[in-house]
């Protein structure tokens, strides 16, 4: 067991608990923490501090990090020490501290090994990933709202990389960003609609699902708003 200290960048839906995921500050490697009483989940409970406020986006906090439990698909996954409730230290949203978040960011058009919404399993089976994170600043990012059989999808349209970009549209599973667009009707969305003024530049963190009908599929698991 270790004591870490963690920028969140993700508290998603997973199932109907909780998947959190960010930077560990003293290692610089992604972590996916995993709690004792969901398989591959966290509670609700168990992403919350002492006063009972659940860990945000950009939140720095202390955790007690025990023994590693990876997968050939999600090699960033560890398991938290339940009876020490998380500690918040600070807000990363300093200058210096966006600056360091920019140095994680995939540039490149293609998104956790290939330009495609998922990923066969069998792939891993031949070969471990070697990393189901990755933080990325979307160009022409849109929201998609639609109804199918009596209940909401959301999903994120947006095109990434700078020279040659290729085009995404993903699941998001960020429940903060989700009740943002709870208010819309059914339709597509500029990501700048949402915002009277100027919209702060915004964030992903995309994330590998655990296997679905054969296949992990790439998740919009954050949506980080940076500070203008």
């Amino acid at each position: 067991m270790s004591l870490d200290r963690i920028v969140c960048l993700a508290n998603s839906y997973k199932h109907d608990h909780r998947c959190v995921a960010g930077i560990s500050l003293i290692t610089k490697r992604w972590l996916r923490l995993v709690g004792t009483k969901v398989p591959g989940c966290l509670t609700i409970e168990e992403t919350c501090y002492r006063d009972g406020t659940e860990a945000s986006l950009l939140d720095v906090f202390e955790v007690e990090i025990g023994e590693p439990c990876a997968s050939n698909s999600h090699p960033e996954d560890v398991f938290i020490v339940w009876q020490k409730p998380w500690r918040p230290v600070r807000r990363f949203d300093e200058p210096r501290d966006i600056a360091y978040l920019k140095g994680y960011l995939n540039k490149r058009p293609g998104l956790l090994q290939g330009y495609s919404d998922r990923i066969y399993v069998r792939k891993f089976a031949e070969a471990p990933a070697s990393h189901s994170l990755e933080l990325i600043e979307p160009g022409d990012l849109w929201w998609w709202i639609r109804e199918e059989n009596g209940k909401r999808r959301h999903r994120a349209l947006f095109r990434l990389g700078h020279v040659s970009r290729a085009r995404y549209d993903l699941a998001l599973t960020d429940p903060r960003w989700i009740e943002r667009l709870r208010p819309r009707p059914a339709g597509i969305y500029p990501h700048a609609s949402l915002y009277d003024g100027q919209p702060p530049p915004p964030l992903l963190t995309v994330s590998l699902s655990e296997e679905f009908e054969k296949f992990h599929y790439k998740l919009v698991a954050g949506v980080i708003c940076l500070p203008c």
